[in-house]
């Protein structure tokens, strides 16, 4: 088989579920040894590596972490596409990526590179803690968006989750005045909140958890609210999550209960200008391997929102799998070797 195909059926057998990538660190730690990189380790487990090679370094980075089920593993190659058995994931999220870096570098690697495999990219809490004074690279590559080869992210949205309390006073339903409905102003919030997509597709608000109350019988004492805003656009971004808690406030004062307001599992967006010159050279790369590169506007978020969010510009591009993080995921065997063809030729070319 071609040595990428080799390598990413050898290295999707090797678990590594968000938190347990210890085994896969040790296999790459081992192969960037042999390939003469530098290496560094921090505190949660990402990998640094940079080779000896004088010039200008680009960086390449990819996460070791898959979601679940993606345990014992069994890849199955059959009519030019790889699956698994049908039990698990694939894991081709994102190990396609590093298998095609692997060949990549094994194939041809004579030029300044630096190379960063990231851990919990699925669950977060990974890469946010890499030193970034580390990285001397001011131009850096990641593929992990699940769409056909040639596919470049041009915008990831800002995400904050907010949770909300309303706390008020229990009581007996036969006297309700003794107490403090803690659901009323929850509801009243709610209903004044705008969920779905908004702006113009711009911004999303999602409430997925609503909870409260401790029987039919009994004036609910707190009622408990999460939920999420995503936009592309900084300031409606800022706008949202000041209205939020404003309604918040608004509801608990009106109706004389407490409340807390928290924001956690900051993430920040990005736009690149569609006349970005990386954007350019990666195209024209696209073009010369006769792939069509086509711009995609609305995305997910990667490990490239924390890179750009640093000061390294970082282009998402596709990595050509299908139906990540269901047990039906697969990748195409060409696909998967023109991403290592693609790999290196921008390691020469960019």
């Amino acid at each position: 088989m071609n040595n990428v195909i080799d390598i990413f059926l050898s290295i999707v057998k090797i678990d590594s579920p968000s938190g347990k990538e210890g085994q896969i660190s040790l296999f790459l730690q081992k192969w960037l040894t042999n390939n003469k990189f530098q290496l560094k380790i921090d505190t949660v487990g990402n990998i640094y590596a940079k080779n000896n090679v004088k010039g200008v370094p680009l960086l390449f980075c990819a996460h070791m972490d898959t979601v679940q089920p993606g345990e014992n593993i069994n890849p199955i190659v059959k009519n030019g596409i790889i699956k698994s058995n049908g039990k698990t994931i694939l894991g081709a999220d994102n190990k396609a990526a590093i298998a095609a870096i692997m060949s990549a570098v094994d194939t041809n690697c004579n030029r300044s590179l630096e190379i960063l495999f990231t851990v919990k990219e699925e669950t977060g809490d990974g890469v946010e803690h890499f030193h970034f004074e580390w990285i001397e690279a001011k131009k850096a590559l990641i593929f992990d968006s699940a769409k056909p080869l040639g596919g470049i992210i041009l915008r990831s949205p800002y995400i904050y989750n907010f949770d909300i309390q309303f706390t008020g006073k229990a009581a007996h339903s036969s006297t309700p005045n003794a107490g403090i409905n803690a659901f009323i102003p929850a509801f009243k919030m709610l209903s004044k909140l705008p969920v779905g997509s908004i702006d113009k597709d711009e911004t999303t608000i999602n409430v997925g958890l609503v909870e409260g109350g401790t029987g039919i019988n009994t004036i609910p004492n707190t009622i408990h609210i999460q939920g999420e805003v995503r936009s592309y656009s900084k300031k409606l971004f800022d706008q949202h999550l000041k209205k939020i808690k404003q309604l918040a406030e608004k509801y608990a004062t009106k109706y004389k209960v407490k409340y807390t307001f928290a924001l956690n599992g900051y993430c920040s967006g990005y736009t690149h200008s569609y006349k970005d010159p990386l954007i350019g050279l990666v195209s024209n790369i696209f073009l010369q391997s006769a792939i069509k590169p086509v711009i995609y506007a609305h995305s997910g978020v990667s490990d490239a929102n924390v890179l750009n969010e640093h000061g390294i510009k970082t282009l998402n591009l596709s990595d050509g799998v299908q139906f990540p993080h269901t047990t039906s995921e697969q990748i195409n065997v060409q696909d998967l070797i023109n991403l290592s063809k693609l790999v290196q030729k921008c390691i020469t070319e960019l």
